[in-house]
């Protein structure tokens, strides 16, 4: 059962994460937060594979959040509700820890965990049904610095603030807007753009995205530049050591399309 409700799908340069329960508008339990490392390790592991996605089965929601009919028996105690919170940070930092790209695909409802879950990602596209929030007010529960600091990243205080004192939902316009959603599409349109975004990215350096995606995880981490520690400051300079970068000056001189190995 387990794997039928969270499962890896793989297509040419890409591999999805599916969270495949949408009778229950796609809410993750105890046992799916546990099964995303490993999940996501062996789309890592995969060579062939660019581009890592996750999205929710269905058109109805990305993910609800967490499954409330499981509190009883995760989150009833202290002590089980810390057990809990691990497995939730664990997925989410085995989708930050990825080297390869990732990107959350959301339509409908992305709120609570999975809206935690999708700002983990690299990207977040979705489109103009998708509801982000965070009603953790509503239920009694409060959320670590952890990832209000990515959230405040990515959406300002302002934002934050109102995200969580309002407990509203936000539209896919406002998601936008905040910072929270890359990019909006038109219902019907999304499957289209998610393509032809894996493409592009796919076609370009891994070296590149590999060393971008711990740049900007440093400026997260570390908060300011000043604070980011000189041996991983150096880091950039890595990309001109290496096989991409001496074909991508190569095929721009041949003027042809670069054929990255990432080596």
């Amino acid at each position: 059962m387990a794997e039928e409700e969270l499962f890896l799908r793989r297509e040419g340069h890409s591999a999805t994460v599916v969270i495949n329960r949408p009778d229950q508008r796609n809410a993750i339990t105890h046992d799916m937060w546990l099964r995303f490392p490993a999940l996501l390790k062996e789309a890592e592991d995969e060579p062939d594979v660019r581009v890592v996605m996750i999205t929710g089965a269905g058109d109805k929601a990305f993910s609800a959040g967490a499954d409330i009919k499981d509190f009883e028996k995760t989150r009833s105690t202290p002590e089980l509700s810390r057990n809990y919170r691990h497995g939730v940070e664990a997925a989410c930092d085995a989708l930050v820890g990825m080297t390869k790209p990732t990107m959350a695909v959301i339509r409908g409802y992305c709120i609570g965990g999975g809206f935690e879950l999708s700002l983990h990602a690299d990207l977040r596209v979705g489109d103009d049904t998708t509801k982000m929030g965070l009603p953790a007010a509503k239920r009694g529960i409060a959320i670590g610095h952890a990832f209000l600091s990515r959230l405040e990243h990515l959406a300002g205080a302002a934002n934050t603030s109102y995200i969580l004192l309002s407990a509203r939902m936000l539209s896919a316009a406002e998601s936008h807007n905040a910072g929270l959603l890359s990019s909006v599409v038109p219902a019907g349109a999304l499957d289209d753009y998610v393509a032809k975004l894996v493409d592009d990215i796919a076609d370009a350096s891994p070296i590149s995205h590999r060393i971008h995606k711990g740049v900007i995880e440093d400026l997260i981490n570390y908060g300011s530049l000043d604070q980011v520690p000189d041996e991983r400051r150096a880091l950039t300079m890595t990309a001109e050591a290496s096989e991409d970068f001496q074909e991508g000056v190569r095929s721009f001189m041949e003027k042809r399309k670069p054929r990255f190995s990432g080596r």
